[in-house]
C-alpha cells in the first residue's frame, strides 16, 4: 500500500517557518532511496486520533502519514488501540521538494505485538487527550525494534547503536514497562556477549561497557536519591511540555474546563477544580496522595510499584501538575483579596493609630519611589513591600529581615540602609504597629544577627547570603514567598 509522508518540515529545527522549510527541503534532497522508516500510532494526537508518525534514522520523527491515508494504513495495525505497535514501511520515491511517497506491505509486520493490559486505576479525569513527550515515543520505538529481534553476529553494531539509543532515553522516566524492558535489555546484552564467541574484542568491550551502563540505570531506579531526581525532572519537563501556549494540555484544559485562561478565572470554578481532581488522586491505590502528610520523597516508589501503564502514570502527574497550577492560581486570587481587605482595615483605622514623625519620615529614608524588574516592568516599591509584608509573620525577626533582604535584592530598598530604620518604614507605610523605642531596638537586634550574622546560644550563625536562592532550607521557601509577592502584581 502506498501512501505520502507530510508534516516534514514542522519537525526540522529552525527558528521560523522558512528555516524548517529549508531544513526539510534539505533532509529529502539528502535521503536515500529506499530508506526503511517507522510507522507508530499517537491516538492521543491533539488534531486526529488516526495520526500516525513517521520515524527514520536515530529515531527522530520525519512526519505524518498524509491524513489522506490514515485510514487505510490503520488497517495494517492490530485491532487493539495500542500506541506501542510498531510497523516498518519503506519511502520509495519524493513528490516535489518536502514530501515522500512511501508503501507499506500487508499483510502487516508487527515487532512487538502489545501485550493485553486492565488499567489499575480510574479513567483520566480529563476528557482531553494528554500526549506523550516525544523522548517516550522514541522509548516505545526503539524498545520495539530491540528487544524481539534475534541478533546475528553481523548484527552487533546495530544491536549496539540500538541500545546506545535506548540508555540515552531511559534514565527520563520510571514507567513501571520501561523498568522491565531494562532488565530484559540487559540480559539480552548479557546473553548476546557470552553466546557469540566470533565477536571482535573491540566489540565486546563496546557490550560489557554497555552491560554496566545499564547496571547503573537500573540501581538508580532503586537508590532513593536518583530515583526521586528522575521523577521531579519528569514532572518539570512535563510542564514545560504542557506549556506550550498554542496548543499545550494546559491550555486546552484552561478552555475545556475553566472557561478561560487561568488568570481570569473564577475563584470558585478554580476551587471546584482542584477539589474534583484531588479527588481522583485520593483514588490512587496505596495511599499515595490520602494524606498529605506523605513524604515527597515516598511518592516515587508508591507510584512505582503500582505498575502502572505509561498512560496511567502521565494521567497521575499530570493530574499533579494541573493541581499544583491550580493552587498557585488559587493562592493568588486570595492573596489578592486579602490584601485588598486588610489595606481597607489599614485605611479604616489610620487616624486612630499612633505613627511617630519619625517613622513616616523613614519611608522616604528607606524605600525608593520605584524599582525595575529583569523583564523592565516597573513597579512601585511601597505597594511591593505592603503586599510581599503580608505573606510573611511580622512578628517573627527573622522573617522581617528577610522582607529587608529581598527588598534589598530587588533594589526596592536604599542601600546601607539600616534594620532600625526599615522597622521604621514599616511601621510609617501601616504594616507594623508602633510600641516603644524599646521593641524596635529588640526587632532591630535580632534582623542584624539573621541578615549579617553573630552569636545565638554559643553557636556562630552565618549570614544571610545576599540572593534568596542562595538560602536553604526553610529560609528558601519563605524567600520564594516573598520574592514572588513582591515581584508580581
Amino acid at each position: 500500500m502506498n501512501f505520502e509522508i507530510t508534516a516534514i518540515r514542522y519537525q526540522m529545527p529552525g527558528k521560523n517557518f522558512e528555516e524548517k522549510t529549508q531544513n526539510a527541503q534539505e533532509f529529502v534532497a539528502h535521503l536515500p532511496i529506499p530508506s526503511t522508516v517507522y510507522l507508530k500510532r499517537e491516538p492521543d494526537n491533539i488534531y486526529s486520533p488516526n495520526a500516525i508518525a513517521v520515524y527514520y534514522q536515530n529515531y527522530n520523527k520525519i512526519g505524518y502519514v498524509s491524513e489522506n491515508y490514515t485510514k487505510e494504513i490503520q488497517r495494517v495495525f492490530p485491532q487493539e488501540q495500542s500506541s506501542t505497535t510498531i510497523v516498518k514501511a519503506k519511502v520509495i520515491s519524493k513528490v516535489g521538494y518536502i514530501t515522500l511517497t512511501a508503501d507499506v506491505d500487508i499483510p502487516k509486520e508487527c515487532l512487538l505485538p502489545p501485550e493485553p493490559y486492565k488499567r489499575r486505576i480510574d479513567p483520566s479525569p480529563f476528557d482531553i487527550s494528554m500526549p506523550f513527550m516525544e523522548e517516550e515515543n522514541k522509548i516505545e520505538l526503539v524498545t520495539s525494534l530491540l528487544l524481539p529481534r534475534d541478533f546475528k553476529d553481523e548484527d552487533a553494531e546495530e544491536l549496539i547503536r540500538l541500545s546506545e539509543h535506548y540508555c540515552a532515553q531511559i534514565s527520563l522516566t520510571l514507567c513501571d514497562v520501561d523498568c522491565k524492558n531494562t532488565s530484559r535489555i540487559l540480559n539480552k546484552l548479557k546473553d548476546f556477549t557470552s553466546n557469540h564467541t566470533a565477536i571482535s574484542s573491540s566489540t565486546k568491550k563496546k557490550l560489557e561497557n554497555l552491560c554496566h551502563k545499564i547496571q547503573n540505570l537500573v540501581a538508580n531506579i532503586h537508590r532513593e536519591e536518583d530515583r526521586n531526581k528522575i521523577y521531579e525532572t519528569h514532572l518539570y519537563r512535563m510542564k514545560k511540555f504542557f506549556s506550550n501556549e498554542k496548543d499545550g494540555f494546559f491550555k486546552r484544559y484552561d478552555d475545556n474546563y475553566l472557561k478561560s485562561p487561568l488568570n481570569l478565572a473564577e475563584t470558585d470554578v478554580i476551587k471546584s477544580e482542584i477539589n474534583r481532581l484531588t479527588a481522583w488522586l485520593d483514588k490512587v491505590p496505596r495511599g499515595i496522595f490520602h494524606s498529605h502528610n506523605l513524604r515527597k520523597k515516598d511518592i516515587a516508589p508508591q507510584m512505582r510499584y503500582l505498575h502502572l501503564s505509561r498512560r496511567e502514570m502521565y494521567d497521575i502527574m499530570g493530574t499533579e501538575l494541573v493541581v499544583l497550577r491550580l493552587k498557585e492560581q488559587l493562592y493568588q486570587n486570595e492573596l489578592i483579596e486579602n490584601l485588598e481587605s486588610y489595606t481597607e482595615q489599614q485605611n479604616a483605622v489610620s487616624d486612630e493609630v499612633f505613627i511617630p514623625d519619625d517613622c513616616r519620615d523613614a519611608i522616604n529614608k528607606v524605600m525608593k519611589t520605584t524599582f525595575t524588574l529583569p523583564n523592565k516592568v516597573v513597579k512601585i516599591s511601597r505597594n511591593q513591600i505592603v503586599k510581599a509584608a503580608y505573606v510573611i509573620d511580622l512578628t517573627t525577626n527573622v522573617q522581617v529581615a528577610m522582607l529587608m533582604a529581598i527588598g534589598m535584592e530587588v533594589k526596592a530598598i536604599r542601600p546601607g540602609v539600616k534594620c532600625i530604620d526599615f522597622i521604621r518604614a514599616l511601621i510609617g507605610i501601616g504594616v507594623l504597629k508602633y510600641s516603644d523605642e524599646k521593641a524596635l531596638k529588640n526587632m532591630a537586634d535580632g534582623m542584624n544577627k539573621k541578615l549579617h550574622g553573630g552569636k545565638q546560644k554559643g553557636k556562630t550563625v552565618p549570614p544571610l547570603p545576599p540572593k534568596h536562592l542562595q538560602w536553604k532550607g526553610i529560609d528558601r521557601n519563605i524567600g520564594e514567598d516573598i520574592f514572588k509577592a513582591m515581584t508580581t502584581e
